[in-house]
């Protein structure tokens, strides 16, 4: 951020309780994601592939996106603004997932996604309320 977004004041620390309580509260969501990805791996077993990095796409959009917006608008908005662009941070996590399979470059890829969201962030919180992101010039 500071390289890049140079103007912003310092990001604000996370308190410990809400550290917390999102941690806990992922934590439920993850074990009930996977719970049902077990289900549909068993029901679906030639698309287990699919399904793996989805169900990580979403959790790992939800938490990184989290990580990175919870430090500049607080729980509730970063919780909105996930609601409300959740396609694009579960596709920007299933990018993320794919790479993640591979050896040796998963090591790299957490750096890579906490980049990548927090540049996601910027982008979708400078999206004014009813509006939808703005698409890449083409």
């Amino acid at each position: 951020e500071a390289e890049h977004y140079p103007h912003l004041p310092p990001a604000t620390p996370v308190p410990f309780g809400d550290a917390l309580r999102d941690t806990v509260n992922f934590m439920g969501v993850l074990i009930g994601v996977n719970v049902v990805a077990l289900v549909l791996y068993l029901m679906f077993a030639p698309f287990a592939p699919l399904i793996f990095w989805s169900v990580n796409g979403f959790l790992l959009g939800r938490e990184y996106f989290t990580l990175a917006a919870i430090r500049r608008v607080g729980r509730t908005e970063a919780k909105r603004l996930r609601g409300k662009h959740g396609l694009t941070i579960w596709a920007a996590g299933v990018l993320m997932a794919i790479p993640l399979s591979v050896p040796l470059l998963n090591l790299v890829i957490p750096i890579l996604g906490a980049a990548t969201f927090t540049h996601l962030f910027h982008q979708l919180a400078s999206v004014p309320r009813g509006a939808t992101a703005p698409h890449p010039p083409r």
